[in-house]
């Protein structure tokens, strides 16, 4: 009976181990919810200047920013670990500073609404300039393409040499278009982006544009960031080879070393216990079904004479 009950089991319902597993492919394979990236702070660095930070970057260990307001756009070369500023540059007093990359040596750093690019070494000295059409937000580099944000929804890739549009890319979360996209850093396949107002990053896949993963910094910003409504989160920093980022803000007296954390998408775990009852539920139905029969055939058994029986007295006489 045990052997039936298990071969019925496993041919009504599959292993629990397999649910589990199959509600994390069909996770995995979805786009339409994020999963939610939990992390933990490794440093909080102070440091004596308070910019508008737009851009932020590692390079040869060291961090590179990019700050705006006019006649204040800045950029600055930190010690993330002391946040001591190494060199500074003042940009011109007619451009509000935006977005900074560096790819191939070379610092790209975006003007709001000026169309203008500069290009400075990484020693901050200017190099070049080029032109962009329409407003400048973040930038980062993928190795070969630069990508850029105007505080829309959509994503542009640029040849590094002219900048020219190679192709864009439409950014959703959760299949509706994700606007106000700010501060951005590539890392491999996918693009991390700062939202204007918004306490999260967002991880992008830069195929098909769809948010992957979400990070509420909502606890950190409300621990650090000053008062100022424009005081948002905005700068991320991946360190190469590693899960860690560097994050600040508008105006923030601190810069925060971070790790991130995967965590499990809320979806995936009710799939989970869903599929854990239905197994039970099933599995129940098939033992009823089983020992029901076996049961009742007990019980019919165990009301019925067995055996052949000896005639009472009484019986004997009603024959004779």
């Amino acid at each position: 009976m045990c052997v039936v009950l298990f071969i019925c089991s496993q041919s009504f319902n599959p292993a629990l181990s397999h649910s589990v597993n199959a509600a994390s492919n069909n996770a995995e394979s979805s786009t339409d919810e994020p999963i939610k990236v939990g992390y933990e702070i490794l440093e909080t660095v102070q440091r004596n200047v308070t910019p508008f930070t737009q851009g932020l970057e590692i390079y040869d260990d060291h961090l590179y920013e990019s700050s705006g307001i006019y006649g204040e756009s800045t950029l600055r070369i930190y010690d993330p670990y002391t946040g001591e500023v190494i060199v500074s540059q003042e940009l011109p007093e007619h451009v509000f500073g935006e977005g900074l990359t560096i790819h191939d040596s070379r610092i790209y750093i975006l003007t709001w609404k000026a169309e203008q690019v500069y290009i400075h070494d990484t020693d901050l000295k200017p190099v070049d300039t080029a032109t962009i059409e329409g407003e400048g937000w973040g930038i980062c580099s993928t190795g070969n393409e630069l990508v850029t944000s105007n505080g829309t929804s959509t994503l542009s890739f640029r040849n590094p040499s002219n900048l020219q549009v190679n192709d864009t890319l439409d950014v959703k979360l959760s299949g509706e278009p994700l606007d106000r996209l700010n501060e951005l850093e590539c890392v491999g396949s996918q693009i991390y982006a700062n939202r204007w107002h918004d306490d999260r990053i967002f991880r992008i896949d830069s195929e098909s544009g769809a948010v992957e993963a979400v990070l509420d910094l909502e606890e950190l910003v409300e621990g650090y960031a000053p008062g100022e409504e424009e005081s948002v989160l905005n700068g991320i920093a991946h360190i190469p080879e590693t899960n860690d980022f560097w994050v600040t803000g508008k105006n923030w007296p601190t810069l925060h070393l971070i790790r991130l954390n995967e965590t499990t998408q809320a979806n995936d775990v009710e799939a989970v216990i869903e599929t854990f009852e239905a197994q039970y539920a099933i599995f129940g139905l098939v033992l009823f079904a089983i020992l029901g029969p076996l049961a009742g055939s007990a019980l019919r058994a165990n009301s019925e004479p067995k055996g052949i029986q000896a005639p009472s007295p009484n019986d004997l006489q009603e024959e004779a």
